[in-house]
Order: C-alpha cells, then sequence, then structure tokens
C-alpha cells in the first residue's frame, strides 16, 4: 500500500459491522509477502531514527533492503477553520488522536484535528515504545492483539517508517514474590493464545547475554515489540493528512465544550473562538478531564513520567556489537534499544511523581488509594503543568537507571545520556482507558482517554474504535469495559494487571 493509496478491501471490512473486528487478520494477510523479510531486515539495520521528543528530517529513512521508508513529515498546520464544519473535531494531536483522524478518513468522513501545541509534542513522544500483550489487564487484551497484528504491517499500510522491531518483551524478576506475582499471568496467557513463557535465570541470559546478577528468572513473550513513539505519531497524522485531514496546530488551548440540548457541537478555545463540527471526539491525554468536567466526571490524574535516551551503544565501545534490540522491564530499569543503535532508558516506574492539583487531585485522588498503598508515588505539591512546554524531567530518576543497568551489565561500557524528557501520563484509577460514548454522555461526543502509558502499543486498534463510535454514535460490545461511569460503580479502584 503506497502512502497516499486508500485499502479499499479494508474500508469495505470496516463497514461490515459484526465482521469488523475479524477485518484485521484478512488486512494482515493482504500485506506483501515480503513483509516478514522486510521486518528482519528492519531490526538490523541502521538507521536515522528519532531521539524523544526531536525528529530527524524527513529525508531520513529506515533501511529495508533495496526498498527504504522516510519518516514521516510533520503535518502542515492549517490555521483558518471559521469555513469548514467537519464531520469529526478531534481534540489532541497523540497519538491516539491521529489514529482517530486517519481511521474517521478511511471511512470517508471530514476531520480536523486541534491542538495547542504540535503532533505527538506531549506525552506521545515520550513513552518508552514497548508495544506489548504481555502482563495487560485483560480488558485491552483483545483490543492489544488486534494492534500487535496491525503494528507488523503497520509501515506498509502507512507508507512511513515507525521504527518497528518485532522483537519481544522481557519482564525480570529478582525476588521470589515478584516472580510469583508474574507466574499468574501465564493461565491467562495461555487463555488467549499468547506465546509467552516463564524462563529460568539460565534462559534470561541466553536472551540477554552478559546480564550480570542473582535472578529469580523472568517472563517472555516472544510476539511483543517496540516502536518510534514520535515517528509511529506522526506516521498516522501524515497518512491522515494525505486522505484530507486538516491539523489546526499550536492553536489556543480548548476551554470547554459547547452543548445545546444535550448535544456537544464543538469547542471553545481560550480566545473565544468556537470550532463546531457534527461530533466532538475528546482525545486530550493528561487535559481530557479538564475539558469535559462540565458535562461528565472524568477521574484522572497526571503522573510525571522521566526517561531518556543514550548515545550511540556502539559509539560507547565495540563490547556494545550485537547488544539485543529487546525490551527489557526491570527492577529498577527500564530500556530498549532503538533501531539507529541508542538506547531508550528509565527506572522502569520504580518512583513515578504525581503533580498535584487543585482541581484533578482534590476531586478524584482518594479513587487512586488502593494503587497508590499498592504502588506509592512520590506526590509534587508545586506541579510543574503548562500548555507551553514539557514538565521538567527528574535527573535523580534518570541516574537511578543508568546505575541499575551498568550493575546488570558490568562488562559493558558505561552509558552516556544524550537527551532527557518527561512528559504526564494520563492515569485512570484502573489503569484502563474511557473510550465512550452515549447513555450518560451528551450526543455528539466521543470520549478516548486515560491510556495511562499504554497509549502506544494499543493505539492501531484504539483509533480504529474511537473512529467507529464517532461515526455511529453508539458504544459497541467490544467498547463495554472501557465505559467511563464504571467508575462509580464503587468507591475505590487498583489497576488489575499484573504487571
Amino acid at each position: 500500500l503506497g502512502p497516499r493509496s486508500r485499502p479499499p478491501s479494508y474500508i469495505n471490512l470496516l463497514t461490515t459491522g459484526s465482521k469488523r473486528r475479524g477485518s484485521i487478520p484478512l488486512l494482515v494477510q493482504m500485506m506483501p509477502a515480503a513483509r516478514t523479510a522486510l521486518a528482519a531486515a528492519r531490526v538490523g539495520s541502521a538507521a536515522t531514527a528519532p531521539a524523544a521528543p526531536a525528529v530527524p528530517t524527513a529525508a531520513a529513512g529506515l533501511s529495508r533492503g533495496a526498498a527504504s521508508l522516510s519518516i514521516a513529515p510533520a503535518p502542515t498546520p492549517v490555521f483558518d477553520t471559521s469555513l469548514r464544519r467537519p464531520d469529526v473535531l478531534v481534540v489532541g494531536a497523540g497519538v491516539i488522536g491521529c489514529s482517530t483522524a486517519y481511521h474517521l478518513a478511511l471511512r470517508g468522513a471530514s476531520v480536523t484535528v486541534l491542538d495547542t501545541r504540535g503532533v505527538g509534542a506531549s506525552q506521545s513522544s515520550k513513552s518508552w515504545g514497548f508495544c506489548r500483550q504481555q502482563g495487560r489487564d485483560l480488558r485491552e487484551l483483545g483490543l492489544m492483539q488486534e494492534s500487535m497484528k496491525r503494528w507488523r504491517g503497520i509501515e506498509d499500510e502507512l507508507g512511513f517508517a515507525v521504527g518497528w522491531q518485532n522483537v519481544g518483551n522481557l519482564a525480570l524478576c529478582d525476588s521470589e514474590k515478584r516472580y510469583n506475582q508474574f507466574k499468574t499471568w501465564m493461565p491467562l496467557a495461555a487463555k488467549y493464545g499468547l506465546d509467552t513463557e516463564m524462563l529460568d535465570e539460565k534462559g534470561i541470559k541466553e536472551i540477554l547475554p552478559g546480564l550480570a546478577g542473582k535472578w529469580m528468572g523472568g517472563v517472555w513473550t516472544a510476539s511483543d515489540g517496540s516502536a518510534d513513539p514520535m515517528s509511529a505519531t506522526r506516521a498516522f497524522a501524515r497518512a491522515a493528512e494525505q486522505r484530507g485531514v486538516q491539523f489546526r496546530l499550536f492553536a489556543p488551548q480548548a476551554k470547554e465544550l459547547i452543548v445545546e440540548d444535550r448535544r456537544v457541537t464543538g469547542v471553545r478555545l481560550a480566545d473565544g473562538e468556537v470550532l463546531s463540527a457534527g461530533t466532538t471526539v475528546v482525545a486530550a491525554g493528561a487535559w481530557s478531564s479538564e475539558l469535559c468536567h462540565s458535562v461528565c466526571q472524568l477521574p484522572q490524574l497526571r503522573v510525571r513520567a522521566t526517561a531518556a535516551q543514550t548515545e550511540c551503544l556502539t559509539d560507547l565501545g565495540p563490547a556494545y556489537t550485537g547488544f539485543p534490540a529487546v525490551g527489557v522491564w526491570a527492577p529498577r530499569c527500564s530500556f530498549r534499544k532503538r533501531v539507529d543503535g541508542t538506547l531508550t532508558i528509565a527506572d522502569g516506574g520504580y518512583a513515578e511523581e504525581h503533580d498535584f492539583e487543585v482541581f484533578a487531585s482534590a476531586r478524584y485522588g482518594w479513587k487512586y488509594v488502593p494503587g497508590y498503598l499498592k504502588n506509592p508515588i512520590k506526590v509534587n505539591p508545586v506541579h510543574d503543568i503548562t500548555h507551553r512546554r514539557d514538565p521538567n524531567p527528574n535527573p535523580k530518576r534518570i541516574d537511578q537507571a543508568v546505575s541499575t543497568f551498568e550493575k546488570m551489565f558490568p562488562g559493558l561500557p558505561q552509558l552516556r545520556i544524550k537527551e532527557t524528557w518527561a512528559g504526564h501520563i494520563d492515569m485512570t484509577p484502573d489503569m484502563v482507558p474511557v473510550i465512550d460514548c452515549g447513555e450518560s454522555l451528551p450526543q455528539g461526543l466521543v470520549v478516548s482517554t486515560g491510556y495511562s502509558g499504554h497509549g502506544l502499543g494499543i493505539a492501531p486498534s484504539a483509533g480504529r474504535l474511537t473512529a467507529d463510535m464517532a461515526l455511529s454514535g453508539q458504544r459497541p460490545l467490544e467498547a463495554e469495559v472501557f465505559r467511563m461511569d464504571r467508575f462509580g460503580e464503587k468507591l475505590f479502584f487498583a489497576p488489575e494487571s499484573v504487571f
């Protein structure tokens, strides 16, 4: 599929009602037979993949043997949308919003994407880049399995490089408690047909040569992978733009939803401008609850996550030659090797931080108490929240991650950090997203938010589902587990995911 071509068979299948879910495997089967060979070439190829949040020029590409795909350029901002009333207004140009816009365009809808910054400028470009089925909440697993099938052919579908690597995901256990916790995932993985394995110490050291220390073992899912967050977000955005989607970027903040007779008809910006649309999709990440507060109660807290990118490993010394590209989550350290030979590294969520704010923290914070008791996080009494820039990273968390990595691999040269960044994760009490419309929500509104740090991996299917709901105005059966009013059914919530 070329970058400008529409896959008609996919469009037709998407409109066949109950057959919608079955369309994804068929789409994958329609991909070129050479895809497997090309994917293998991508894993080991040299590339000019982006540092987060920076992005290389559009001329840079990821080598795929004789073929080459470029990294998508940023969409061209449209500054005057007053003469256009789109079928759908998508608030938020992150990976969920851009995936939604792309899937709407495939269905022939007119779409405008609104954001106060650029495409992927907030949390979407700041993630670790893991695309995993392993250890997820079972409510997400169906969408995640659909997304994994899409990821393996997404570069051919969108026509742009996304840094995809089908290299597996490994979660390491250094204690019996963690090991026993992870073991509970195994029967669930088997039930859903995943290729997850419980490995002993020998098994994990075969995947990670040079790994030192004493380990109980780990959980390995070979079918998982990783992608570059910014490249993937821009690929969805550019593919959407090529199909007619307009991007109103660097706009004043969307301050409120406009509601007329229990129907959302658009949004009002901070300067008073009104943008109208047939349907409004709120996919504004950590800003969604604030925007929706006049029409619903959406519990959502901002969690400030810090991560970093290293210098190219082989530049640090030849001992890094052949270092595996596996996504690794260990106590106090998570990392993945990117296609350009650098590492994305973080502290594995060990010292997450919540930026306290009067609106969300005081109104919804108590719902998070069980999760907080299980996994305590630091509360920053003075927040760092602004539309103008990213929050400041916490360098101590990166120092911790680097120190842990070097203890894990004492035979390798010390890491050098190239760039450090932070972003706000849109966290729900149960760490499962809200993808909802209808019933208690006004007509003309679809909410797709609260992905709790897992949005990149699930983005292909979440965008498809959100687009379905925007066009139908109804919540399908597969979205029942993501309905917003679940948070009103009991007082407290805790994450149910194994990891």
